[in-house]
């Protein structure tokens, strides 16, 4: 049988990321879109006529209206629509219970985490075969593998010296991060057999196959052409030479697979210097922590020193990708863990258009993540109009599918090109979870595959592409 890819999700522990910008961007879902980016035009403004706008306009209405606003709903929400304040208080009842549950799969061992998603999966789907997606006319496909590629972000870079608080987060070495989640991936496999069972008592064969990919963010380390700095400095071509190194020498998808399935995880001795080539699937970068794609004047370099070597290691970065064919996934939509509003202007696809645009990066693998986000249709039209003019470039639909509408939605999208680009553009999405931040605003990790199962947006020829097909041909050069 076929294997399902989610390609786009992650496994943390609460040791991981930077919380405060966790926080940040659970709550920023509270606040319409529209409302966010009439700030964001604002916001733009020379700071002059912003003042003048706040003191002619905004200052005297924001006062009248906040009263209006508070009475009007103290005395609708208590006195005449009891029901709403009932439904607001639902509704904030599911968020809250929605983010513990997220802090809950958190806190749990990162092997056990797996493990407990199998378990969950398996009563759902063992009765059927496996996990099934179904087409009109009672068309049915069984998967009985999910691949998954947890991506790592780098969360060293935090502007600390910003935060207000007295204690600060200065930094967060990805190498600890690296560990845990090799050692999560040893301990699914060596101690899933206590917990899957199947109806007759035998334990079946592992239901993941799991190939990482290693997060970088170039801000956090140094090439070796630069000037020595004092104390320990990290050299980019020794991380991607130690990691990647072997890539090269793949000369088909089925060598590239083979040779990412060729490790037995339940030998990992925790040590992150037993890691070599082919451990890790390909890179992740996440603007939005800092990841400039195209550094260029503007983007808030201290000095052009720091801008050119910037520039130095993207392009390194770029090239090593290219030469070693490997799949880059890069964070594109408005929403994510921003640690400084600069970065979003890192995160827009215009920024990696920048990169496309130069002839020795047309070819670059590269993965636009989100599909530019719910909110953000400007950016989905940009990001569509990257994938069809780029062989190489692909795009997934991660954690949008936790809205089953968004299905829908998607294609009125695609249906707006014709016949040829709807088929192009369709054989370059990508189906993603971005479990486990999702559980944000779903309950569970089969509640998401389930959505994307029962669609009738897509036939189901398109979604074994979204799952299958399209994931193979990015990931493994298929």
């Amino acid at each position: 049988m076929p294997a399902f890819y989610d390609s786009h999700c992650h496994m943390m522990n609460l040791s991981h990321p930077n919380l405060t910008a966790m926080i940040k961007r659970t709550f920023k879902g509270a606040i319409p879109g529209s409302l966010i980016k009439l700030f964001d035009s604002l916001n733009a403004l020379p700071l002059a006529l912003k003042l003048i706008i706040w003191l002619l306009l905004f200052l005297p209405l924001l006062i009248v209206l906040t009263l209006a606003v508070l009475i009007g709903l103290v005395v609708v929400l208590l006195l005449i629509i009891p029901s709403t304040q009932s439904s607001l208080i639902g509704k904030f009842k599911d968020k809250v219970a929605n983010v513990m549950n997220l802090l809950a799969v958190m806190e749990t061992d990162i092997g056990d985490c797996m493990i407990q998603l199998e378990e969950e999966l398996r009563l759902k789907y063992d009765a059927k075969g496996g996990l099934t997606l179904y087409g009109g006319s009672g068309e049915k496909k069984v998967y009985d593998k999910i691949v998954m590629t947890p991506l790592i972000m780098d969360f060293g870079l935090k502007n600390y010296e910003k935060s207000n608080s007295p204690y600060k987060v200065r930094w967060k070495p990805i190498v600890a991060q690296v560990e845990d989640l090799c050692l999560g991936i040893r301990d699914y496999n060596l101690h899933r057999a206590a917990y899957v069972k199947s109806p007759n008592g035998e334990v079946p064969p592992p239901l993941f196959a799991i190939h990482p990919f290693m997060g970088i963010n170039t801000r956090n380390y140094e090439l070796k052409t630069f000037p020595s700095k004092p104390g320990y400095t990290s050299f980019l071509e020794d991380l991607l030479d130690k990691n990647f190194s072997e890539f090269k020498n793949d000369t088909s998808p089925e060598m590239r697979l083979d040779n990412l399935s060729r490790r037995d995880w339940s030998k990992f001795n925790g040590n992150i210097e037993s890691i070599g080539s082919h451990d890790f699937a390909g890179i992740k970068v996440y603007p939005p922590l800092g990841f400039n794609p195209w550094p260029e004047d503007g983007d808030g370099y201290a000095d052009n020193q720091e801008l050119q070597h910037e520039c130095e290691k993207v392009h390194y970065l770029y090239d090593f990708c290219i030469l070693h064919n490997i799949p880059l996934t890069a964070h594109c939509s408005d929403g994510g863990f921003l640690v400084d509003k600069k970065y979003r202007d890192f995160t827009n696809p215009a920024k990696w258009e920048k990169v496309l645009q130069q002839k020795e990066y047309e070819t670059l693998r590269l993965n636009l993540a989100h599909f530019g986000g719910v909110e953000r249709e400007d950016w989905r039209d940009k990001v569509a109009d990257l994938v069809l003019k780029y062989e190489n470039v692909y795009t997934d639909i991660s954690y949008q599918g936790v809205d089953q509408k968004v299905y829908g939605r998607l294609k009125l999208f695609f249906d707006n090109y014709n016949t040829v680009n709807r088929t192009r553009l369709i054989k370059k999405i990508i189906f993603g979870s971005d479990f486990m931040i999702n559980l944000q605003d779903i309950q569970t990790y089969s509640t998401y595959l389930q959505y994307f199962a029962d669609t009738t947006a897509f036939t189901l020829e398109e979604k074994d592409l979204l799952c299958n097909g399209n994931a193979m041909r990015y990931l493994f050069l298929a």
